[in-house]
């Protein structure tokens, strides 16, 4: 559709965002949701700008960027107010009062809910109803957690009434019905359990056992957490040895099965049996390590995947600036023939373009090397994981022994620094040494010190903006002060002085006034 143009661009960013969240990709979706954001046109789509608000407030809220959250969800519930979309603007309420209980704001997060409770409890559309439905199971999941029953049970109580009404509406499946009236049994059981009012436990139990949903499989979690708040201890271990035993699990990393380890272990520990209950704790203590892991290695993707996005991106943006200074120029000289003031006129407004187009790449190189120093940093965190996996090739081993080797030691700070050097440190021959580089890198052993030196001259440039561009090149490794600005300008389109002045002014914007 890009391609072909078919769509506007803040649309298709838009929906990329959806589809990314929707895949779990919190950063890739909040990546094309702020493209999407950043567009005007998109104030004017209103379905899609409110869909787009959502995708950013809900992203933000899975990467516990809970400040940024609330601050787009004040926007998103004022758009949503004006435009009558009542559902999105309870749907918001309610996400600014999780990101508060995140923040631990516990009375601020409250508020919320009831705002968003309210708003559909006055609402007479039935469209309404499953969301209100949903925010009372959300809420009586909420004080649950704090060990506040009776407000749990009270809150069911409005559900309960909530689903009876929806039963006498036409067009509500009664398959949806019964799987509410499941989810809500279930609920009031556990609730009235931990009560320790074991009659009405009891009762709810058989209320939800008469369902046709309480055969759901996805159902026995909920069963087990009320067996457990019944003190059934046996029952639960006698589950997982009979009907789904733990050490048939293809796949253990995963916070389901964790789950189930807490179950039983607090199944042993209701039965005293503490130290199986310890073994139990053990296991979940090493799955959660490897989640971990498992998080970074995603983490250090999806970065790596955005960084090349934002790259390909500048590279674009880049050549339509130098066709566009091409342009200008052929301008220039056409008009220098027919009238000389409007030859400087124009001269004046390419500098200006020039300017601009320097202010922007340069911030552009900051954000790309903001996105390799986090990368970068991911990657040192899964080094020792990367070494030991069997798969990696002895070249990307080497590679990597090598970069560790340059840029901890800072080697490529020393201008001699040779490839017999490297040979020497490294233990292998020529032939081995060029194909690694050739593997990793597609470059030559000088290019790609070069590489390393310029990104490093650009940190130097932005940290002391008062040095002079020799002292630049000297202390980034480089032996000819010419060499380094003709490299610089090769890679970047601007000269060392361009991107310092930048620099220079940026900061004297950025300094508090006396």
């Amino acid at each position: 559709m890009e391609a072909k143009k078919l769509e506007k661009l803040c649309l298709i960013n838009a929906q990329r965002g959806i589809v990314y969240a929707g895949k779990g990709q919190q950063r890739m979706a909040l990546n094309y949701a702020l493209k999407a954001y950043q567009d005007t046109i998109l104030r004017h789509e209103y379905i899609y700008y409110l869909q787009t608000m959502s995708c950013i407030v809900n992203a933000y809220k899975l990467l516990e960027n809970h400040k940024l959250s609330i601050r787009y969800l004040t926007e998103g519930i004022k758009a949503a107010r004006e435009m009558g979309h009542k559902q999105t603007e309870a749907n918001f309420l309610f996400t600014m009062g999780e990101n508060y209980y995140a923040l631990n704001q516990k009375q601020e997060a409250y508020d919320y809910f009831i705002q968003a409770i309210n708003l559909l409890e006055n609402e007479e559309s039935f469209r309404m109803k499953p969301y209100l439905s949903y925010f009372y199971g959300e809420l009586t999941s909420y004080l649950s957690k704090e060990g506040k029953y009776k407000e749990a049970i009270a809150i069911c109580n409005k559900r309960e009434e909530l689903i009876n009404l929806m039963k006498k509406q036409d067009g509500i499946p009664l398959g949806y019905i019964d799987q509410q009236s499941a989810y809500l049994y279930i609920k009031q059981a556990y609730l009235y359990a931990k009560s320790e009012e074991t009659e009405k436990a009891l009762d709810y139990f058989s209320r939800f056992s008469a369902t046709n949903y309480s055969k759901k499989k996805d159902m026995q979690r909920y069963v087990l957490v009320y067996q457990l708040a019944m003190k059934q201890y046996g029952q639960v271990l006698d589950y997982y040895e009979k009907k789904e035993p733990i050490n048939q699990t293809t796949d253990t990393i995963n916070n389901d099965f964790i789950e189930v380890l807490v179950n039983l272990s607090e199944a042993c520990q209701g039965l005293s049996n503490y130290r199986e209950a310890l073994q139990y704790q053990k296991r979940i203590q090493v799955i959660e390590d490897s989640l971990n892991v498992r998080d970074k290695k995603e983490t250090a993707l999806e970065l790596a995947t955005i960084y090349k996005l934002q790259e390909k991106e500048w590279n674009i943006r880049q050549k339509d600036e130098q066709l566009h200074n091409s342009f200008i120029v052929q301008v220039l000289l056409g008009c220098a023939f027919v009238l000389a003031l409007i030859s400087l006129w124009l001269a004046i407004r390419h500098m200006n373009i020039i300017r601009k187009k320097n202010i922007l790449m340069a911030n552009k190189l900051d954000s790309l090397m903001s996105y390799e120093r986090e990368i970068d940093r991911l990657h040192r965190q899964i080094a020792v994981i990367e070494e030991s996996d069997q798969e990696n090739s002895l070249n990307k081993s080497l590679f990597k022994k090598m970069e560790r080797l340059i840029k901890d030691e800072k080697l490529y700070l020393i201008p001699e620094l040779s490839r017999q050097d490297m040979l020497q440190r490294l233990s292998i021959d020529k032939n081995r040494f060029g194909q690694m580089l050739q593997e990793n890198t597609n470059m030559t052993f000088s290019q790609y010190l070069t590489e390393i030196r310029l990104k490093h001259a650009l940190t130097e440039l932005k940290i002391h903006p008062n040095y002079t561009i020799q002292a630049i090149s000297e202390e980034s490794g480089f032996a000819n002060t010419r060499n380094f600005q003709r490299l610089f300008k090769a890679a970047f389109d601007m000269t060392p002085s361009d991107y310092k002045k930048i620099v220079q002014e940026k900061q004297h914007r950025e300094r508090p006034m006396d």
